[in-house]
Formats: structure tokens, sequence, C-alpha cells
């Protein structure tokens, strides 16, 4: 090997460890952060699984011991989290009871209270809201909700509003929109062929 090289190895390896040294705080900083933030992670992550356990068994003993009682299962809400998956099914739940119990306005109140952080959740949650809607007379305002719905049951739920509003044209085309992402042979599919012959349309 040329001692041209040598020399040149050699700078290299000192000019590495001047850095080194230079560096070495940054280092250990870095290296320390980078182990906080993972261990940091772990701990939210545990941390978030204990409370959907938590509230998972909290739901299924509050959906058991109320037995379909409104007062019950309104009662039992302050111990699920507002926000979490639980606590919108919960009252979802109370929603359903209270529909049952002949309370429809109270139903709808539960509803529109729900925080649904999960987008299939709220596409759900705005579904029975407009099935209410229809019931209770108020398909305009059914309509106004839904009128951007894209979910084959959303789509139903806008095609009774516009039916019941007398718009059968429109309706029509709503319940050929929601039969094009509905399985052939489903009991959905089937519904909503029974709703478009009732407007006058055919599959």
């Amino acid at each position: 090997m040329a001692m041209d090289e040598l020399l040149n190895e050699h700078e290299q390896g000192e000019r590495v460890r001047s850095w080194l040294q230079k560096n070495a705080g940054s280092l250990i900083g870095g290296v320390a952060v980078g182990i906080a933030i993972i261990w940091g992670w772990q701990w939210w992550g545990n941390r978030q699984h204990g409370q959907q356990m938590h509230d998972a068994e909290q739901y299924e003993t509050l959906v058991s011991d109320a037995n379909n009682d409104p007062a019950k299962l309104s009662a039992g809400l302050g111990k699920l989290s507002a926000g979490s998956m639980y606590g919108a099914l919960a009252r979802m739940q109370l929603a359903k009871a209270q529909v049952d119990a002949g309370k429809p306005q109270d139903a709808l109140a539960t509803l529109r209270a729900i925080q649904a952080g999960d987008s299939g959740l709220a596409d759900v949650i705005d579904v029975r809201i407009g099935r209410l809607l229809v019931e209770t007379n108020k398909p305009a305002d059914a309509i106004a909700l839904l009128g951007k719905a894209t979910s084959p049951g959303a789509l139903e739920v806008l095609g009774d509003a516009q039916a019941k509003q007398g718009q059968t044209q429109t309706a029509q085309a709503t319940y050929k929109r929601a039969l094009t992402t509905l399985e052939v042979g489903s009991p959905e599919r089937m519904i909503v062929e029974l709703k478009l012959a009732d407007v006058g349309g055919a599959p």
C-alpha cells in the first residue's frame, strides 16, 4: 500500500474520531430521546388497550343488566368513555330502547349526542337518525342529513325520505344507486328492490 493511501486512511480515521468526540453528547441524547419515544408509544398503546378492555366489559355488563330498560341504560352510561366505541354503542342501544318504549324524540336526541370518532360508525348513526326522521314525518330533515350518502343503508333511507316527500323519480334513482352496491340475492337487496317497485321502478 502506498504512503499516500496510508496517510489518507489515517486522516479519515482521525476525522471520524474527532467528529465522534464533538458529537457524543448529541448522539447519546438522540438515542435517549428515541428510547423515550418508543417506551412512551408502547405505554400509550397498552393504556389504550386496557381502556378498551375495560369499556368492553362495562358495555357487556350494562347491556345485560339493563335488559333494554332506557332508565337503566341511561344511568350506566357514565361508566363508559363518552368518545369511545363502546360508549357510542351503549348510546345506540339506549336509542333503540327508547324507540321500543315509544319515545322516538328521546332516541333522536341520544343519537345526535353520540361522539363517533370512526367514520363507519358515524355513517351507521346517521342512517338511524335518518330512519327515525322519516318515521316521525320529517323526511326533509332526513334528505338534508343524507343528501350526500354513498353507503347502501344511507341510500335506502334517503330513498325512503324522497318517496315520502313525493319525489318518486328521485327515489327511484336513489334506490337504483343503492342496488348497485348490494350483492345479488342478499336480504338487503331484496328489501330495496321491493321499495323500488313500490315507487314504480324496476331493478
